[in-house]
């Protein structure tokens, strides 16, 4: 009993030790830090940091402590009802060195900015990291690039998890193994033109990577030995490179016609094409991505891109949490005539 207590004790004191924090760089706000490499600076690993919206990018980032790291999202302004104030928390680049296993980063915009991964076990998820321009909103895209551990070039990060992100390009540059790329948008930017060979996911021969319920924007797939299912390609293209592929659509013939591909689809035939970037692609009526995914059945569909699989796209980024959405006050009261606040609330996100 005496080492149960003892067990208790330590758990209670490393959940009253772990803080939030508060980082908002708008003129008159009060919170504790105005950066983001301040605000991991003064964290303790274990922490949880939040980051307002805001026009004035929060910097750049060299993570060495296991912080979780969630912003309000994107595309906050096209999409009703998500939050009351609409800007984005921007960021520069990203460096997560040695210390920073676990941590997680959410609901960002990176706006054509770079994560660059040193660590294993680390979860990138529902950020944005293309900038747009009038016409197309992956004009450059942001890149997560996936290195090797401790300055050690033999060995490659592994049990890292990238899902449910708008706008990204993602390079494993060693030998890498358990990388999960979910139900993301994918794409290289329109800047470098919309037939680019560039890859929008690119693996060495020894990295391994579970490639699934994806849209890929522009871009090559550029990978070996891997799985890739349930995608639907835009634009793009694809090297079979011994990859296993399955149940994936294609503009054109980059997946074949076996195994579940399908080939030559009217991407106006399997999107609805309204609404902000990342609402155009959830599935029409009738699409043809409605229950044509792997494992799909009669009882249990399972659907091809973003919106589809265990993890579905969230729209506009928004983290797995309680969101203003309306906020009104009086702005003059007095003793007999109490100041009036309006707030409405819901949850969001998944």
């Amino acid at each position: 009993m005496k080492v149960l207590a003892l067990a208790i004790s330590a758990f209670l004191s490393l959940s009253v030790q772990a803080k939030i924090w508060r980082v908002n760089n708008n003129v008159g706000i009060a919170a504790d830090f105005t950066t983001i490499q301040a605000a991991h600076n003064g964290a303790a690993s274990g922490d949880t940091v939040y980051v307002e919206g805001s026009n004035t990018s929060y910097g750049t980032l060299t993570c060495s402590k296991q912080l979780t790291i969630i912003g309000p999202g994107y595309f906050l302004d096209q999409v009703p009802n998500t939050q009351a104030l609409m800007q984005s928390a921007r960021m520069g680049n990203f460096t997560l060195n040695s210390g920073s296993a676990g941590t997680s980063i959410i609901g960002l915009d990176f706006n054509g900015s770079t994560i660059d991964v040193y660590v294993n076990d680390i979860t990138i998820r529902k950020s944005r990291f293309s900038s747009s321009n009038a016409t197309d909103a992956i004009w450059t895209a942001g890149f997560i690039n996936l290195w090797y551990v401790n300055n050690n070039s033999s060995t490659g990060v592994s049990n890292i998890v990238i899902s449910q992100n708008f706008g990204v390009a993602i390079a494993a540059n060693y030998a890498s193994n358990s990388i999960l790329i979910t139900n993301n948008v994918l794409g290289y930017g329109l800047n470098y033109g919309e037939n680019t060979t560039n890859p929008c996911i690119s693996g060495g021969q020894n990295t391994t990577l579970l490639i699934q319920n994806n849209i890929v924007r522009r871009g090559k797939i550029a990978v070996y030995g891997s799985t890739v299912m349930n995608n639907i390609m835009v634009n793009g293209y694809f090297d079979p490179n011994n990859n296993l592929y399955a149940n994936n659509i294609g503009n054109a013939t980059q997946f074949g016609a076996d195994n579940g591909n399908q080939s030559n689809v009217a991407m106006t035939d399997v999107f609805a094409n309204t609404g902000a970037p990342d609402q155009a692609y959830k599935l029409k009526a009738g699409s043809l991505a409605i229950g044509t995914g792997y494992g799909s059945t009669a009882a249990n569909q399972v659907d091809c891109g973003i919106y589809g699989g265990s993890t579905p796209y969230v729209v506009a980024g928004q983290a797995n949490m309680p969101a203003i959405y309306y906020f009104s006050n009086q702005p003059i009261g007095s003793n007999t005539d109490p100041i009036k606040v309006t707030v409405k609330v819901k949850a969001a996100g998944n």
